[in-house]
Order: C-alpha cells, then sequence, then structure tokens
C-alpha cells in the first residue's frame, strides 16, 4: 500500500541517520577453533534463533544462527517475537524521510530431519501480524524512569501505526494493520568437519516469497542464500560455547524497497552459551547484516547489529524453554525493543 505525500510531511529532519557503532569479530571467534576439548550436548547448546524484525529488514529474512551440527531425528523450533519499532529520520539532502511506529508479532515454526550422520533438511513458516501494539506506554514509561532518550518517541500518541518510506520518485509503505503468513524458508545443511569439541558446516537455502507483500509480510521475491557455520567447546574446563556464522544472500528485486536496494548482502553472528547448571544456560548474542539500500538514512543504509540475552531451561530430555530479550546495538538498525520464547524440542533416537 503507497503512503501519499501528506504521510511524509511530518518528517522534518528532526533525527538525522544514526552512526553508533557496532561490529563483530569474527576473527577472535575462529582463535578460538584450535584447542577445544568438548562441545556440549546439542540441547544445551545451541544459539538463539534471533532475526531482525525492523519492517524493511524483514523483507530480507536473513537466516537465523543454529548449531553447526547435524542432529539424527526430527528436531521442531517455535519461536514467539514480539518486536517495538520507532524511527524518525530524514535527510534534506537527499530527499528521503522515514517513519516507522508499529509492532511485530512473529510466530515461526521449524521443522528439521537430520539423515546420513552429516546431513539434515529444514523448513521454516512464519505467522507475522503488524499492528499499532501494545507496548509502546511500557517503553516510554521505562524511558522516562530511567532519564533516556526515547529518539523521539514520546512526541507520537501511544500504540499508533504507520511504516512510510520516501525517496525522489519513491513512496512506499503501509497505513493498516495486516497479518498472515510470512516468506518460507527451506535449507539444507552439510557437516563438513568433526573433531572432538569442534564442528563446521555449510548450508544452501532458499526463500519462498509466500508472504503479502502488499502487507510486508514478505519482500514479494525469492531470496537464496549461502552460510558457514562453527560450533566449538572454549578451551579448558569453563562450560562455554561459541556457536557462530558467515553468510551471503543473493536477494530477489522487491517493490518494497527503492531503486537503491542492494541485492547482495552479508550476514553474521556469534553466540556465546554458558551452561550454569545441568538444566540452565545464559547467553549472549550479536547478529547482523549488511545495509539494505544505498539510502543516505542510517536505518536503511547502514549495516545492522542486534545484541541478545536470554536464558534456556532445560525441562525434559528432549525439551527446553528460552526466553530472550534484543536490543539494537546500532540505534535504529533494528526494533528497539524485541522480547521472545521459544520451545524446543529434539526427537533423537534412543
Amino acid at each position: 500500500m503507497r503512503i501519499g505525500n501528506g504521510d511524509l510531511r511530518r518528517l522534518n529532519g528532526r533525527f538525522g541517520p544514526c552512526r553508533k557503532p557496532g561490529a563483530l569479530l569474527v576473527g577472535a571467534a575462529w582463535m578460538l577453533w584450535s584447542s577445544v576439548p568438548t562441545v556440549a550436548d546439542s540441547m544445551e547448546s545451541a544459539p538463539l534463533a534471533v532475526e531482525n524484525l525492523s519492517p524493511f529488514s524483514a523483507l530480507r529474512s536473513f537466516p537465523a544462527q543454529r548449531r553447526a551440527d547435524t542432529e539424527a531425528g526430527f528436531a521442531v523450533d517455535l519461536n514467539q517475537a514480539v518486536a517495538s519499532h520507532f524511527i524518525e529520520q530524514s535527510r534534506a539532502d537527499s530527499g528521503e524521510a522515514l517513519f516507522i511506529d508499529g509492532e511485530t508479532m512473529k510466530l515461526s515454526a521449524t521443522l528439521r530431519y537430520g539423515f546420513a550422520d552429516s546431513w539434515d533438511i529444514s523448513a521454516t513458516v512464519p505467522w507475522v501480524k503488524h499492528s499499532e501494539g501494545f507496548l509502546d506506554g511500557a517503553i516510554n514509561s521505562w524511558h522516562d524512569f530511567f532519564g533516556m532518550s526515547d529518539g523521539g518517541r514520546s512526541d507520537y500518541p501511544n500504540d499508533q501505526f504507520i511504516y512510510a518510506y520516501g525517496s525522489p520518485g519513491f513512496e512506499q509503505g503501509l497505513r493498516q494493520p495486516a497479518r498472515g503468513i510470512g516468506d518460507t524458508t527451506v535449507a539444507l545443511n552439510r557437516v563438513f568437519h568433526r573433531a572432538p569439541g569442534q564442528s563446521a558446516s555449510l548450508g544452501l537455502g532458499y526463500i519462498i516469497a509466500t508472504g503479502d507483500e502488499s502487507g510486508f509480510l514478505g519482500g514479494g521475491a525469492g531470496n537464496a542464500f549461502v552460510t558457514l557455520r562453527f560450533s566449538g567447546a572454549h578451551p579448558g574446563d569453563f562450560p562455554l560455547t561459541w556457536h557462530g556464522q558467515l553468510g551471503y544472500m543473493r536477494a530477489g528485486e522487491t517493490d518494497l524497497l527503492s531503486d537503491s536496494q542492494r541485492r547482495n548482502l552479508w550476514f553474521a553472528g556469534l553466540s556465546m552459551d554458558w551452561q550454569i547448571a545441568d538444566q540452565w544456560s545464559l547467553l549472549a548474542q550479536y547478529d547482523g547484516h549488511s545495509a539494505l539500500t544505498a539510502s543516505e538514512l542510517g536505518a536503511l543504509g547502514e549495516a545492522s547489529a542486534l545484541l541478545s540475552f536470554g536464558a534456556r531451561w532445560k525441562v525434559a530430555q528432549d525439551w527446553s524453554l528460552e526466553a530472550l530479550f534484543i536490543e539494537d546495538i546500532k540505534v535504529e538498525s533494528g526494533p528497539d525493543i524485541t522480547f521472545q520464547f521459544a520451545i524446543r524440542y529434539r526427537g533423537r533416537p534412543r
């Protein structure tokens, strides 16, 4: 749905593009590769399934991190995320303006099957809802209590909804809430390296345009990706496991981004899993991806950087629960805040 000029007129240039730095030290993770004892059991050690749910970034459906190794039998992951958005950016020199105020709820179901010792195949089907949401009041109260800047969020009514982007000759956005099936991801993973305490795999995948483009539920174009993943236990006796990924995506052309959209994209992640007890783990994780377009606005023209913190509870031999929150450490490169809960099942052969 296109947004008229009147909807963009309110963007008066008070906020320029964000420049807060964020970085991934991939090399540091690879330095841990050479001397590791054992990789923890897969139920205790796996990354968090984090995605950037900012409306324009979500059009690309960058793959979430996962454990490098495969597991025989079926595995099921259910992830429920709620993300609150507020971005107000404009540039007089480029004639661009971006305004995002709303909330995204995403429920994803991933089914994975491991076979032939080193292979697995997976499919992820999401259900997405864009709406005015309910978190604005709580977030504004949090900012007020700690005296934190809210980036202009409190200047607007709570729980309103609009996604709008405009540049010379291009306008696009969404004014009405939308819900439905998002874009479906299918992937094949092959472990090519195993040693005591370490594994590495190569994944190939394709994102099928099953989401309604007019409702920002999908990008309207297929995306292909390849990703290299590793998992390794920390040297010594400390119960810490590292996971990471580095990937490339060839994105299809979407009508929801301007002609300056970038179709050759990178994505990366690094996760730390600290098993503090037999049934409990604490996790910290970085996820990022390249700029979506050549825009002068930071939210679209600069790389994204998200930082997550979570806890995992193994409730039974094959079941675990997760709770986490996600912050945009490069401000406005992702949602203001995302809360996520997950249920994981591993039906391993007995």
